[in-house]
């Protein structure tokens, strides 16, 4: 990854006619250095978290009859899980959530289970914990592959984590934050307009991974 923080800051900057520094200040005052690099920050996992481009693999070890289990601290979304036994065997784990568990095994909250999990959710937890059920009575290992957190950008020449071709993405998604922030600076069509090619950029990640649907 060649394309730095400060190549998308200085190209923002000479879109919005503001002197071009690497993002350190910006001349008009409708934005502070911090608020532009949180937009880069936010737009940069909103698109590894839509396209699922990059992602990492983790091993959650598991106790019998425990069902929540502690995610990666870099983590954004969960792509696929695989339960692993004593014995090697691996069970795909689909996503589901409390009402698909309740009306599979009606009495998996207080009755052992001999089986592998069914299904798991990391939607209706406490944030960072994964939930499988209903819980193995035995111990075993969850393989989870996540989208994780990129590098976090400043204005100090970190690289981008996506790869290259995608980070004019990035930067109309921060021009969409930027032009939509209510102020003197809001500009709506310019918004909707790079908005659009923030999208269209989402889409084309999506084309180039999985073909056309």
């Amino acid at each position: 990854m060649a394309v730095t923080d400060q190549n998308v800051l200085n190209e923002i900057q000479q879109l919005l006619i503001e002197t071009p520094n690497n993002g350190a200040s910006w001349s008009s005052g409708q934005w502070t250095a911090q608020e532009v690099i949180n937009y880069l920050n936010q737009r940069q996992w909103d698109f590894l978290k839509q396209t699922a481009l990059l992602m990492a693999r983790a091993t959650l070890p598991t106790n019998p009859n425990v069902t929540r289990q502690p995610l990666p601290t870099d983590w954004i979304t969960t792509q696929r899980v695989v339960w692993q036994d004593q014995n090697g065997t691996m069970t795909e784990v689909p996503r589901g959530d409390g009402w698909e568990a309740d009306h599979a095994v009606t009495t998996w909250p207080y009755n052992l289970y001999s089986g592998p999990p069914l299904l798991y959710t990391d939607g209706e937890v406490p944030n960072l914990q994964l939930e499988i059920m209903p819980a193995p009575q035995g111990s075993g290992v969850l393989q989870i592959l996540y989208v994780n957190l990129s590098a976090a950008l400043s204005n100090s020449g970190v690289a981008f984590t996506v790869p290259d071709e995608w980070t004019p993405c990035i930067k109309w998604g921060v021009i969409a934050d930027m032009l939509g922030k209510v102020g003197r600076g809001m500009a709506p069509e310019q918004a909707t307009y790079a908005e659009t090619r923030y999208q269209e950029g989402v889409e084309a990640a999506k084309v180039a991974l999985h073909g056309w649907m």
